[in-house]
């Protein structure tokens, strides 16, 4: 697979959280536009169905500009059991049900609170972490998750957390520093597993990670499986997610959702439900795929990711273009949340159907709104010099 599909993988689980008693990832992407390049769509499409939280993988992927932009592997650690911490269960639960609802705002003064009783817990640093990154304080993080495992150095989460932080500078180190990065990486998923043989979030990074390693980095199926079953022994959600996500990176669509549907009907999260909307769409199911993320907004109204995917989902199928507008309107509306697409790729997309209905002039500005926020955004030049060929 190559370096690029390894941090892709491994991107994609640091944005990551698994939530005490809710199996569900965060996932990861990538700034501007859609993953592109087999390589990077296989690590991508492995991880697409696993994680899922209210931000998963959704979306715009450039697999060639990869970076982990949000969330380490922040949360990734409160399926971590936790008795001698009440407080911090409490902040725990308080924290993911205000995630759940996106209230950004809220979780901050939930926050704030815990700050002001001087809050002492490993969920604590997790959360202000997560608080961090959210406002893409990458130093600030580093020291919080330094400080925290000064505190708790036997704290599966954390090591969990410094694990993800590793992976930030790959895309600057060559081939011989990849490997040594790599093995780290492997050595933190080891170590988070030692520490915490019953974290659910450690496992399945180690997991992860051999699925999508490669051979020379000590990456294989075979050295996964054993962890699978041990996955299998303590979530049987998350075990069934990752069955899932296997069968979709093999393209067997149909094994894929059966393991995704049996894991929603142990422990049904919107992450998961948005995934099984992803994987529909992955699979060309444009209907059902619609259907899913329908019903996720109308349970979640201010669920941007679920607003861009019934657009993109439109785009794809070239149909319900109205639709697609009205929501690609409705998720540029609401304010910005970690890990969503960005406004750029929305605007791109937007184009796109304005393009499907024959309707230049709004294409047209579309894409060049896309180019405003990301003179960069190879996709939406591309779609405008396509726009401007055809006139």
């Amino acid at each position: 697979m190559g370096w690029l599909g390894v941090f892709g993988c491994i991107d994609t689980i640091i944005h990551v959280g698994v939530f005490q008693g809710k199996g569900k990832w965060w996932m990861v992407r990538g700034e501007r536009g859609e993953g592109r390049g087999e390589m990077g769509r296989r690590a991508i499409n492995r991880v697409l169905i696993v994680l899922g939280l209210s931000l998963p993988l959704l979306f715009e992927i450039r697999v060639s500009e990869m970076r982990i932009f949000f969330l380490l592997l922040v949360t990734v650690l409160f399926l971590l059991p936790v008795v001698a911490w009440a407080d911090g269960q409490a902040l725990d639960r308080d924290m993911q049900a205000l995630e759940q609802a996106r209230d950004l705002a809220a979780m901050r003064a939930r926050m704030a609170q815990a700050e002001q009783v001087e809050l002492d817990s490993p969920e604590a640093w997790n959360w202000r972490a997560w608080l961090a990154t959210a406002d893409g304080d990458w130093e600030q993080a580093e020291e919080i998750i330094g400080q925290g495992l000064e505190r708790f150095p036997e704290s599966a989460a954390l090591e969990l957390q410094r694990t993800a932080l590793m992976v930030r500078g790959f895309n600057d180190v060559g081939n011989l520093g990849a490997m040594r990065l790599a093995r780290r990486v492997r050595q933190g998923f080891e170590r988070a597993v030692e520490l915490d043989p019953e974290h659910v979030g450690a496992r399945t990074g180690l997991i992860l990670y051999f699925l999508n390693a490669p051979r020379i980095a000590g990456g294989g199926e075979a050295r996964a499986e054993p962890h699978l079953e041990e996955l299998k022994k303590r979530s049987l959600a998350s075990y069934y997610e990752m069955r899932a996500t296997l069968a979709a990176s093999r393209s067997e669509s149909e094994d894929a959702l059966t393991f995704l549907t049996k894991a929603l009907a142990l422990e049904e999260t919107s992450g998961r439900r948005l995934n099984h909307g992803l994987l529909l769409q992955q699979f060309n199911d444009y209907g059902q795929a619609r259907a899913v993320f329908t019903s996720l907004v109308e349970t979640y109204p201010t669920h941007g990711a679920a607003w861009y995917q019934i657009g993109r989902t439109s785009v794809l199928a070239e149909d319900w273009l109205e639709e697609g507008r009205q929501a690609f309107e409705r998720f540029l509306e609401l304010p910005a949340w970690p890990g969503d697409p960005s406004p750029a790729a929305a605007w791109w997309r937007l184009g796109q159907l304005h393009a499907l209905a024959d309707d230049k002039a709004s294409a047209r500005s579309a894409f060049e709104q896309a180019l405003a926020l990301d003179g960069e955004f190879e996709e939406a030049a591309r779609s405008l010099d396509q726009l401007t060929l055809a006139d």
